[in-house]
């Protein structure tokens, strides 16, 4: 039930079913409410077609354009000013248009009204834009508080979800970073790069336990993951291969939420190509900080087109997929993923906008 409830919410939204009955609504009322039988009913038609036609870029402009680029981003001084200015600018303009054509469906009507009655109908139409501009504004900003409400709630949902999933393979971590200990110490002293890939994997594994207990992590500590990740993934290919971490040095200690950049970097390992020449068989990894705290990572692998190009987005470890679905929630509008497939490498770039 609540499947078909959605889909039908969606099907409204899609086509803009209530922005049609709203018209629709404005206009017989309008109609009904100043219906003159002294005069024919295509005059009048038109008139009301005109009236409320032109209130209709108030609304959009103000509730669709204004409201969400500048009084959401805290432009408080120039959204007041454009959205008086267009009340202003489209209240004296849906008098005079509406005249016009009154006069051309109604000849015995002057297309500028007398100075009498100038002022009273300035103002009447005046109104009724501002009650177009208010009206839009309040329902974007009331339609978005409850898509946002919505959200959080699938979020919170989805988060109890996943600690539960977290709690339940805890054991397993646990009993691996232990092992894990035990064998760093049963390892001979001479063997230091054997040591050294025990330390990165414990590393790791403590990482995953006992830092990601929150919503966000320091990119500092997600960075030194994805380091002692490339470096025990790096050990599994052929001596030669390219394999290239680049870190800005410009990256600031911000927040961020954790195991996003995993999935680029697991992708770029998991798929890259196994050509006979190593020097070949490149995966290049970097990230940076672009203008307008953007932060910014890219991965860049060859394979071999032929074996597993179809399958890069499918498979692997957290996923493609599985990411899309959480920028989608926690970093709604501040995120771009973009793939790019040409030839044999493929790229993946991530942009994230952070706050702190």
């Amino acid at each position: 039930m609540s499947d078909k409830s959605d889909k039908i919410i969606a099907w409204i939204h899609k086509y803009k079913v209530l922005h049609i009955l709203m018209w629709s609504f404005a206009m017989t009322f309008s109609f009904v409410t100043y219906y003159n039988p002294a005069r024919t009913v295509f005059s009048q038609v038109v008139n009301v077609l005109c009236s409320t036609g032109l209130n209709a870029p108030p609304f959009y402009i103000c509730g669709y354009v204004l409201v969400p680029k500048l009084l959401y981003k805290r432009k408080f001084t120039l959204f007041v000013v454009l959205f008086f200015g267009i009340i202003l600018v489209f209240g004296p303009l849906s008098l005079f248009v509406t005249r016009l054509f009154d006069h051309i469906t109604n000849h015995d009507k002057q297309i500028i009204p007398r100075w009498t009655t100038l002022g009273p109908s300035l103002n009447l139409f005046i109104w009724d834009t501002a009650l177009a501009a208010f009206g839009a504004s309040s329902y974007k900003i009331l339609f978005d508080r409850f898509r946002l409400e919505r959200k959080l709630q699938i979020v919170e949902k989805e988060k109890i979800t996943t600690e539960l999933s977290f709690l339940r393979s805890q054991i397993n971590p646990h009993f691996l970073f232990n092992i894990m200990n035990t064998i760093y110490f049963q390892i001979n002293k001479t063997n230091t790069e054997a040591r050294a890939s025990v330390e990165k994997f414990s590393e790791m594994l403590r990482y995953q336990l006992y830092e990601c207990t929150t919503d966000k992590i320091l990119i500092d500590k997600e960075l030194n993951y994805i380091k002692n990740y490339i470096g025990i993934q790096t050990l599994r290919m052929e001596k030669g291969s390219d394999v290239k971490l680049i870190i800005d040095d410009k990256i600031e200690n911000f927040s961020i939420a954790p195991f996003l950049i995993l999935p680029l970097v697991e992708n770029a390992f998991k798929h890259v190509s196994n050509f006979k020449d190593a020097s070949k068989n490149m995966i290049h990894i970097e990230l940076r900080i672009d203008d307008d705290r953007i932060f910014v990572a890219e991965a860049i692998n060859s394979y071999e087109h032929e074996l597993n190009g179809k399958h890069l987005l499918q498979s692997g470890g957290l996923g493609v997929q599985n990411l899309k679905r959480r920028l989608e929630l926690l970093y709604p509008e501040k995120h771009e993923l973009n793939i790019y497939n040409t030839g044999n490498m493929y790229q993946t770039i991530l942009k994230l906008q952070y706050d702190n």
